[in-house]
């Protein structure tokens, strides 16, 4: 009961946060049997939310004891019975005193207490990287392993300490839970972050898989789920979630791991992470991510609507174009020019699509504009209220995320500008403010109504309670209605741009045609270097006969039926 209700509240939440919400390979998911279920890590408590609201088995999720501690998300994880782990990044003291210099594999420090502070083993963080501690001289003096990590000598630095963990226990219910036939999930970059790459994969889902096969004689099946985010800290955001091919640990990596733990788990990990870049989009900048994006729309003719599974497909073979061909003179040509397109369009405020689509018809022209505008202000009269009545909800919202996202900025280490934590943040917050504003509001419509007076006291009471069950109701209808008065606005801001600045918009449109036919020369010519029997296997062809044998199939149909 606890498990159906959390799931049904991180449907509602997801759905209500992201405007679009495409689910691919669910039928690739086991129905049954031990699964270990491992995912890219780049939205905090939203991941698990999305994963556990699109999978129709149980979840149980590995989830930092940290956050199981906490009031929401911590309630949230007990009832959709997350296994607690122990990191050592959160367990991490400040040690006293300052390291006046690290030479080789000797620390020296200044009023510091080593001997009472640190134990062999644990990890000694300075200068933004770790040192395992391998002996204590004294209170001032201890060895690391540096492995030429610090080639010169640093001084004067502020440190800290992770404890070892044993993890022991940790991994026994893990193993229990394989065994039973559970499916547990796992985020194995280790925190969430928002680069646009995955990060080095920590070797614990080696250890849960090889240690329940090696132990419970456990045949576990690994399946990569790909959460794929387009400005996913956005409300109203789009998210594309693949699953992709379960797949067994092979016999061979069992046996070894029995001989040489380590370098099972490493050949694992490295498979581990092969698979999970089949199910992302990876790319080394946000500047090429978007780059990527408008390639992918460059390529497609106007008219070709795609599935969502060939849509991401298609993105994920030019983002490894760009990895493969990064020094081919004609990629990095095309991507220098994407680039350049992708600022004028941000330079213009307009989007790919409507560049695409400008060709001047006045009449038609003048009734897009009236119909668009027409239909932003039907949406925005509708919405209007909502967000006069959202603006105290909107700003509290968005000073609380601000603050956590720097305090979690200067927490880590890997994080670029903390997007990764906003939209759970404003979640989180949501749950608190809203139904205080709701109950708010409910007071002051009532406390309004009996000023008033001009309705009897038991009328007042039925419409305070009718409003305080409709206002919830208008306000996911106003979120709604506020994505039409977005969509209809763009469309006019476009028309008239186009009207006010009709030559540059031309000339926008005339490289865009010049840049579309280069990538498309440039997929038929490096193909083969991507994808084999490329030919074979385009997500999209250009080829014209298609066409042509398309329409007389719709002739044929239409005599079929006497037509």
């Amino acid at each position: 009961m606890a498990y159906t209700t959390a799931r049904l509240f991180s449907t509602v939440v997801t759905q209500t946060f992201f405007r679009d919400i495409q689910v691919i390979g669910q039928e690739n998911i086991p129905k049954d049997g031990p699964l270990l279920l491992f995912g890219n890590h780049n939205n905090q408590f939203i991941d698990p939310l999305l994963i556990i609201s699109n999978i129709p088995r149980k979840v149980h999720f590995i989830a930092a004891a940290k956050s199981m501690k906490r009031p929401i998300i911590g309630h949230l994880g007990k009832a959709l019975g997350g296994i607690p782990v122990e990191r050592p990044q959160d367990l991490a003291k400040r040690g006293f005193g300052t390291i006046q210099r690290i030479d080789g594999n000797m620390v020296y420090g200044l009023r510091t207490e080593f001997k009472s502070q640190c134990k062999v083993n644990d990890i000694l963080v300075a200068n933004e990287q770790e040192f395992q501690i391998t002996e204590i001289i004294s209170d001032t003096q201890l060895k690391i392993n540096n492995h030429g990590q610090i080639d010169s000598p640093i001084r004067n630095l502020q440190y800290k300490i992770q404890p070892k963990i044993d993890q022991s226990n940790m991994f026994e219910q893990v193993w229990i839970e394989l065994s039973k036939g559970a499916c547990i999930g796992i985020f194995p970059e280790g925190g969430s972050h928002d680069q646009t790459r995955l990060l080095p994969l920590k070797p614990g889902i080696c250890i849960m898989a090889l240690g329940a096969s090696q132990k419970f004689n456990t045949k576990v099946k690994l399946q990569p789920v790909g959460l794929n985010y387009f400005k996913g800290h956005k409300f109203r955001s789009k998210v594309i979630i693949e699953f992709g091919v379960p797949y067994e640990v092979s016999q061979e990596l069992i046996d070894l791991y029995a001989k040489n733990k380590r370098e099972a788990i490493s050949n694992l990990l490295y498979e581990i992470e092969s698979q999970l870049k089949t199910v992302t989009i990876q790319a080394p900048t946000y500047s090429d991510l978007s780059a990527v994006m408008i390639v992918r729309s460059l390529y497609l003719p106007d008219k070709a609507r795609l599935s969502a599974q060939d849509n991401l497909e298609l993105v994920k073979r030019f983002s490894s174009a760009f990895y493969k061909l990064e020094n081919h003179p004609e990629v990095k040509e095309v991507v220098s020019q994407v680039k350049m397109y992708n600022y004028k369009l941000k330079a213009l405020g307009v989007y790919d699509y409507q560049v695409m689509r400008m060709e001047k018809n006045t009449f038609q022209d003048i009734y897009k504009i009236a119909f668009n505008l027409f239909m932003a202000l039907l949406s925005l009269s509708f919405a209007l209220p909502g967000y006069i009545m959202t603006i105290p909800i909107s700003l509290l919202l968005n000073t609380y995320t601000e603050r956590e996202r720097q305090k979690a900025l200067a927490n880590s280490k890997v994080k670029l500008s903390g997007k990764d934590v906003i939209a759970s943040y404003k979640i989180l917050a949501s749950i608190l403010i809203v139904p205080g504003a709701i109950a708010i509001y409910t007071i002051l419509f009532h406390y309004a109504l009996k000023k008033w007076n001009f309705i009897s006291k038991e009328k007042q009471l039925k419409l305070t309670l009718i409003f305080f069950l409709l206002w919830p109701l208008y306000i996911t209808a106003m979120i709604r209605s506020n994505d039409g008065l977005i969509r209809h606005s763009r469309k006019v801001k476009s028309q008239i741009l186009f009207y006010l600045y009709q030559s540059k918009y031309r000339k926008l449109k005339k490289s865009r045609e010049l840049l579309q036919d280069r990538i498309r020369k440039m997929v038929d010519m490096l193909g083969e270097n991507v994808v084999a029997d490329f030919k074979k296997k385009r997500v999209f062809s250009f080829d014209a006969k298609k066409d042509n044998l398309d329409i007389d199939n719709v002739f044929c149909s239409l005599e079929e039926l006497g037509i």
